[in-house]
């Protein structure tokens, strides 16, 4: 009967009749069960991907999501927030929004990191995370102890939505993207986040996630977007912003050219392998890197820092960024997290190779 009334449902999406919001919500929680089969799951994603889904439809999709998560509360204070891109920019940029994400925690905001492997991209934040000793297999206990004790933890996807795997499967069957391609930033299993930095690197996406979001329980998201079609905040080009916050939208442009920032052409930012950006984003970390590499990641922390209310302005978050890379805390605090959560003296190997 379930598989029946997907079907039924797929149908109806691909004969353009209306699906109202209790049809979809139904049509939805059906695709987690194990017991529909995956070539109906398949046809259903096809099928709304064909149509594209509304707000609405987004909003019923996340809502679910976090239905089906292994739900955290961290006890920390102030603010928690999470930095993480869609993906999909095809960009060959090295792992910014983590790298990124290491230096905000050491302001005295907490970052949840929210990540996974790469699905488009050079190199995930969890393939990153793994290369330089993480251990994605984690307890939830431990995760949780480390970011309550150093204000740091990296949350590997799969731990917490373990639903997905069956349709994470059908996805790279499918060969293209889909609206699950997007819905992963959407939901961090943290049910007191504060704010959230969002990546898109598809511009028509932007109006669709803000509208989604804009009735969550976070209070404050960014999305942004960089004109040259990268997932991040870029010194290449403009960028867009979208500010979620206390029930309205504001829109904003950020011109590299107006900030503390050298404005730089799109392949000085790139990498070429991915031992090439495991060592670049360890470079932007401990400061070592090229001015074009490192002006983005800091202009990535600083939103972070505004995200966590640290500043209320990017040219002075680009400032405490640079002073706390040059400090060196966020390398003592990614050692850190790599002690508590896996194997530090990988960490020392994959330094001595870079020499760093």
């Amino acid at each position: 009967m379930s598989t029946e009334y997907l079907q039924q449902q797929t149908r109806k999406i691909l004969s353009k009749e209306s699906i109202d919001k209790s049809e979809f919500r139904k049509a939805i929680n059906l695709i987690f069960l194990d017991e529909i089969p995956d070539s109906t799951i398949a046809s259903f994603l096809t099928a709304i991907t064909y149509r594209g889904v509304s707000h609405d439809e987004l909003r019923i999709i996340r809502e679910i999501m976090i239905g089906h998560s292994h739900l955290i509360t961290p006890n920390v204070t102030g603010s928690l927030i999470d930095n993480c891109g869609t993906g999909g920019d095809m960009a060959n940029s090295f792992n910014i929004s983590t790298a990124a994400s290491i230096v905000a925690s050491t302001s005295g905001i907490n970052v949840a990191k929210h990540g996974n492997r790469s699905s488009s991209g050079m190199f995930g934040s969890a393939d990153f995370f793994e290369y330089i000793g993480f251990n994605l297999d984690t307890s939830v206990k431990v995760l949780i102890n480390t970011l309550e004790r150093i204000g740091l933890s990296f949350l590997f996807a799969p731990k917490f939505h373990p639903n997905l795997k069956k349709i994470s499967g059908i996805r790279k069957q499918l060969g293209f993207k889909t609206i699950f391609n997007i819905i992963g930033p959407l939901c961090n299993p943290c049910t007191n986040i504060t704010a959230q930095v969002i990546g898109i690197s598809d511009p028509k996406f932007f109006e669709l996630v803000s509208n989604a979001m804009i009735k969550s329980n976070i209070k404050k998201i960014i999305l942004v977007h960089s004109m040259d079609g990268m997932d991040e905040l870029s010194n290449t080009a403009r960028n867009s912003m979208l500010i979620l916050k206390s029930g309205n939208i504001e829109r904003h442009e950020l011109d590299p050219k107006l900030l503390d920032l050298k404005v730089v052409k799109k392949e000085q930012i790139q990498v070429k392998s991915k031992e090439d950006s495991v060592k670049t984003t360890l470079q932007t970390i401990y400061g070592k890197s090229t001015r074009a590499k490192q002006d983005i990641v800091l202009l990535n922390a600083a939103i972070a820092l505004f995200a966590g209310e640290k500043t209320t302005d990017i040219n002075d978050g680009i400032r405490i960024a640079r002073e706390l890379v040059k400090s060196e805390v966020p390398r003592s605090r990614l050692r850190e997290l790599i002690s508590s959560c896996g194997n530090v003296q990988k960490l020392d190997i994959v330094e001595e190779k870079f020499s760093l």
